[in-house]
């Protein structure tokens, strides 16, 4: 990671300081989301006033609104006219790709035709055409099948299976408004994947934005599962084949996804939830729910209304 100073920063975003708790200039370290900023680190909020979530921020700087009115817990402001636009610039210029270190420890074993520019641990298999990128870590006894492609900043612990054709680490499917134009999201943060855990064939677990997309420990997914970008995934979690997380979703504990079952990006799936077949998931699930159809809602009531249905029709 890059370091610049908040003057330098100011000067690139084209944005008006002002000092809170601090007032000289300081070096800006990297970049966080707003929940877990330190006093060296740089976020962003696109609101216009002082939020619960705002006022816990630790934040050094914090990117925000022109219009912006408050004081939140942070050590600078800087007013710029796009915030998120301002923090994918910030991203930009701290980010540096990782140099190859490549370690390969004695006992793992890497097909020929493998490549390897980052860590490798104990045990660990590496399989036929498969690819560790620069700043990626494969745990002790963790296996890649065929085909795998692990993107630089991915750490994944001890005992996990790849099948063949997974991605970890990729771009994910985000993006932003500047001056009426779409433009790509830089998820240059990785992903941190827990031990014992197992991706089907083609399964995709996409790269996080400020933050690494996380995944627990004991968890086990299907063939084409998806995970999106800085999704928050806890222990025990199956998901079957061909379901799906959109980008920021929190999954706690022990929940499980039936086949096709997806679920919109920044929601929140309680401990032990299960969700059936197909279902399309709107809105957050309770802890313990078992939810069904689309809109999902809990499966005994969608069970009369198909049985309503059903009599209609006839």
């Amino acid at each position: 990671m890059k370091k610049t100073d908040l003057q330098a920063l100011a000067k690139l975003l084209n944005g008006k300081i002002e000092y809170l708790k601090r007032s000289e200039n300081f070096e800006i370290e990297g970049f966080a989301p707003l929940s877990s900023a330190k006093e060296n680190q740089v976020s962003f909020f696109t609101g216009n006033a002082v939020d619960g979530e705002l006022r816990n921020s630790c934040a050094g700087l914090l990117l925000i609104s022109e219009s912006f009115e408050g004081a939140p817990n942070a050590c600078a402001l800087l007013r710029v006219k796009n915030p998120y636009a301002a923090m994918v610039k910030t991203v930009e210029a701290l980010y540096e790709e990782p140099a190859v270190q490549k370690f390969i420890a004695a006992s793992a074993k890497i097909h020929p035709s493998a490549v390897v520019e980052g860590i490798v641990g104990e045990n660990a298999v590496i399989g036929p055409n498969s690819v560790v990128m620069a700043g990626a870590e494969i745990g002790e006894g963790t296996i890649l099948q065929a085909s795998v492609t692990i993107y630089p900043h991915v750490k994944i612990g001890k005992n996990c299976i790849f099948q063949a054709g997974a991605v970890v680490g990729s771009r994910g499917f985000g993006f932003y408004a500047e001056n009426g134009e779409r433009k790509m999201v830089p998820h240059v943060s990785g992903v941190r994947i827990g031990n014992d855990c197992e991706f089907g064939a083609n399964s995709v677990v996409a790269a996080g934005f400020l933050a690494p997309t996380t995944i627990g420990n004991n968890c086990h997914f299907d063939s084409f599962v998806q995970i999106g970008h800085n999704c928050l995934v806890g222990n025990n979690v199956l998901m079957a084949s061909q379901s799906g997380l959109g980008g920021t979703t929190v999954v706690e504990d022990d929940c499980e996804f039936a086949g096709g079952a997806q679920i919109a990006g920044h929601l929140s799936i309680g401990r032990g939830a299960v969700i059936a077949a197909k279902a399309g998931v709107t809105k957050s699930i309770p802890a313990g729910a078992v939810y069904a159809g689309f809109p999902a809602e809990p499966i005994e009531k969608w069970r009369k209304g198909i049985v309503a249905v059903r009599r209609l029709s006839k």
